[in-house]
């Protein structure tokens, strides 16, 4: 383990994570169950704190954060108010069509939705549920991340409060 520490820093804490969140999913199952409906996101028995503290253990692996939706829709099938995210942190630059981001908009607050197009150095944005773009433009100043993981929870869990995204 020290040998690979050497050579990969930081796997230890990665390798830690990742037996954590492979614990928690053996013990808590996460077999998503299908619905006749295609705008609902899947669902699975874990738990929404459950969720969350898997969720943390990830960001902490990747040095990101942890974020739940809100009930906007605009993410269904993929995302819904009872998903949990953990967005990592990356170069603008690394970023590729079909990406799930966060980016903060210009009234200040968190917006979840896929990368569409490449326009030079800005990126539109589109969520999943939505007939058009975002208007506005994702850039390297107003990209909060990529998300690397989503945490399905059992139906009925819910965020709390009327954030429409919000930092756990």
């Amino acid at each position: 383990m020290a040998l690979l520490n050497f050579y990969f820093p930081g796997f230890s804490r990665l390798l830690l994570a990742a037996a954590a969140i492979a614990l928690g999913l053996f013990q808590t199952g996460c077999a998503t169950s299908a619905s006749s409906s295609a705008g609902v996101a899947p669902r699975s028995s874990v738990s929404r704190d459950h969720a969350l503290s898997l969720a943390r253990l990830t960001a902490t692996a990747v040095g990101g954060e942890v974020y739940t939706i809100a009930a906007t829709g605009s993410m269904k099938p993929t995302l819904d108010e009872s998903s949990v995210v953990t967005v990592e942190k990356g170069p603008f630059a690394d970023l590729r069509k079909g990406d799930i981001i966060i980016y903060r908009s210009a009234s200040g607050g968190p917006v979840i939705h896929r990368l569409y197009h490449k326009n030079g150095d800005k990126w539109l944005v589109l969520g999943d549920n939505n007939p058009t773009i975002d208007r506005e433009a994702v850039t390297s100043a107003n990209l909060l991340g990529r998300v690397c993981a989503i945490f399905y929870t059992a139906a009925g869990s819910t965020i709390d409060g009327q954030a429409a995204l919000a930092r756990r």
